[in-house]
């Protein structure tokens, strides 16, 4: 499911779902993975908060993996609160250390209100985020192509990945070197034109990742990094759980 697609295959002209309109529901849209060949269709405009968009025809379902196939790309606004944001400071929030995961408090039910809206926190809300809007539109105080690398914004990275960024990426060959603890990755997901080294300073850490990527291998990988080049690859250090996440 998609919150956005384009009514051109060129994707030009992007259509919202909390835009579309009766008229629109006959109407043959194109997803927005540029690599996808995906014919959408806008889905429950009346009596629905959350119409969006699906590939419903069995000859043009969504390739394999694409994020606007699967909830990946889901996102309510209105949940979170976008002034508040800052990317950066985000990515900041990710690059630390992470023990065992503290308990959860307990709720006493005695607060009075509806929870307040926060930032954007972890690296699967910012994705999503990322994912539901095109990647030249702007959230907080980036445009979704400068947090995220994936096959829509590729064409702005043209020498590789460099600084705080998020990385839609795929396992592709050598997947990860015990004695070096590091992972390999490729992206964008389906042009695989950059390598990335994950690198890991602590062994529980990286066996705890290294197995959950290796169980998800054929999966979108999600990783947040402050990035660097080696020339061939793009490197970053893994500090804990926080920068990695598994795309559904």
């Amino acid at each position: 499911m998609s919150n956005y697609a384009y009514r051109d295959i060129e994707r030009k002209i992007v259509l919202y779902s909390s835009q579309a309109i009766k008229e629109d529901r006959n109407e043959t849209f194109y997803c927005p993975n540029p690599k996808c060949k995906a014919k959408l269709y806008i889905c429950a405009i009346e009596g629905s908060k959350s119409a969006y968009f699906r590939a419903t025809k069995p000859m043009y379902k969504h390739i394999l993996n694409c994020p606007f196939g699967t909830s990946s790309s889901e996102f309510d606004k209105n949940k979170f609160d976008e002034s508040e944001f800052v990317f950066n400071n985000a990515i900041d929030g990710l690059l630390v250390v992470t023990g065992n995961p503290k308990k959860e408090k307990k709720i006493d039910g005695h607060s009075i209100g509806e929870p307040r809206a926060h930032p954007l926190r972890t690296i699967k809300q910012i994705y999503s985020m990322c994912k539901s809007m095109p990647a030249n539109l702007k959230y907080g105080d980036k445009e979704i192509g400068e947090m995220l690398l994936d096959d829509r914004s590729e064409y702005r990275y043209p020498r590789g990945c460099f600084g705080k960024k998020i990385i839609e990426a795929a396992v592709k060959g050598k997947l990860y070197d015990n004695k070096k603890k590091e992972i390999y990755l490729v992206a964008p997901m389906y042009s695989q034109k950059y390598s990335f080294i994950l690198s890991f300073f602590d062994e529980i850490t990286y066996k705890t990742i290294r197995s959950e990527i290796y169980n998800n291998r054929d999966k979108i990988i999600v990783v947040a990094g402050e990035w660097k080049s080696s020339g061939i690859y793009n490197i970053t250090r893994i500090y804990g759980r926080k920068q990695v996440a598994i795309g559904k």
